[in-house]
């Protein structure tokens, strides 16, 4: 119930920010200008579209007359995308405090999970320390079991108690030294993360843990993606 208490104290701050935020960043070409109603739907376009040249031909056979298949996509899951809260609400309403879902595959080794991810880190979430906040960066994992490496690359900070966002997208990147061990990972640089489960479910792949921050303030992080 205390992590409960902590963690929504810091999403309500959260949330009415990224709100603020969301209005002042809104395009112009989606306000409606002088408060006037947007054109009812179909009465933009007057001029029909005709598809390109391009569009309408066919695919070019082959010299053995066989039509070329459509190239294969990447289908890994490494994401460099920034996050922001949607994205980890998987996390906030439902496995920090339930753990992670029963019909979860569990994910046990390195290889599959290397490359980048969005990633959340919830500082005091049970509200011990008035040091709560909400810190948002995309974090690389790379390297094998015995030698692996989390590069943090910050993005954007929320502070509860100062009602404030900070962006830190100019900040050096952080590099954390570790190891893969019995089913999760290890690594240190300012401060230890620990991220104890992986697992994968309805085609995302997601990571619990903690973090032991320099200043002894406790923390709780998770990463998803894509």
């Amino acid at each position: 119930m205390k992590l409960k208490k902590g963690l929504i104290a810091v999403l309500i701050t959260a949330n009415v920010i990224m709100l603020v935020v969301g209005i002042l960043t809104i395009p112009p070409n989606l306000r409606s200008a002088d408060g006037k109603e947007p054109p009812a739907p179909g009465t933009e376009q007057t001029t029909p579209v005709t598809p390109s040249p391009k569009e309408e031909a066919p695919p070019t056979p082959t010299e053995s007359g066989d039509i070329p298949a459509p190239e294969e996509t990447d289908t890994s899951l490494s994401t460099e995308e920034h996050p922001d809260l949607e994205d980890f609400l998987w996390y906030t309403e439902d496995v920090a405090y339930d753990g992670v879902p029963s019909d979860a595959n569990i994910i046990d080794s390195i290889d599959l999970l290397t490359g980048s991810w969005k990633a959340l880190i919830v500082y005091d979430p049970n509200n011990e320390y008035d040091a709560g906040a909400m810190e948002f960066l995309n974090i690389a994992l790379a390297g094998t079991a015995e030698s692996l490496s989390l590069t943090l690359d910050w993005y954007q900070i929320f502070w509860a108690n100062e009602g404030e966002s900070f962006d830190e997208s100019d900040m050096e990147d952080s590099v954390f030294l570790g190891k893969w061990e019995t089913g999760g990972l290890w690594a240190s640089g300012a401060g230890t993360i620990r991220l104890t489960q992986f697992y994968e479910q309805s085609g995302k792949q997601y990571a619990i843990g903690t973090m032991d921050t320099p200043d002894g303030i406790p923390a709780l992080v998770a990463l998803v993606r894509p």
